[in-house]
C-alpha cells in the first residue's frame, strides 16, 4: 500500500463532491490513529451536523427538537485527496452512511 502525506489544513474546510459532481458537504472533522510513528487517517465527517458533533452540540440540544440530520462519516478510502483542492468522494454520496 502507497502512503500518501497530505496536510490536516489542507483539507478541513475544504468542499467534497461525489463522483457524480454533487455537492456532498464541507470536511469538518478527521479521525485519526497513530500507527507508530504515523498519523493514519479512519473516517472523515462531513457537513453542518459534523461541525456541531465536533464542538459536542447535538441539534437537539442546540434548538430543541432533532433535526434526523447526523455527520456523514466518509471512510477514509471512498475519499479521493490525491488533489486537496478537488476533494472527491469515490462514490454517490447516497451509498454512504449518516454516523449513529
Amino acid at each position: 500500500m502507497t502512503k500518501k502525506t497530505v496536510r490536516l489544513q489542507e483539507l478541513v474546510g475544504k468542499l467534497v463532491l461525489d463522483v457524480n459532481g454533487a455537492r456532498v458537504g464541507r470536511i469538518r472533522c478527521v479521525r485519526a490513529e497513530r500507527d507508530g510513528d504515523d498519523c493514519v487517517v479512519r473516517e472523515y465527517e462531513i457537513g453542518a451536523a459534523a461541525l456541531l458533533s465536533r464542538f459536542g452540540i447535538s441539534a437537539l440540544s442546540l434548538i430543541g427538537w432533532p433535526l434526523g440530520r447526523e455527520p456523514l462519516c466518509v471512510p477514509w478510502n471512498q475519499l479521493d485527496v490525491s488533489d486537496p483542492q478537488r476533494l472527491r468522494l469515490r462514490c454517490a454520496k447516497e451509498e454512504l452512511s449518516r454516523s449513529e
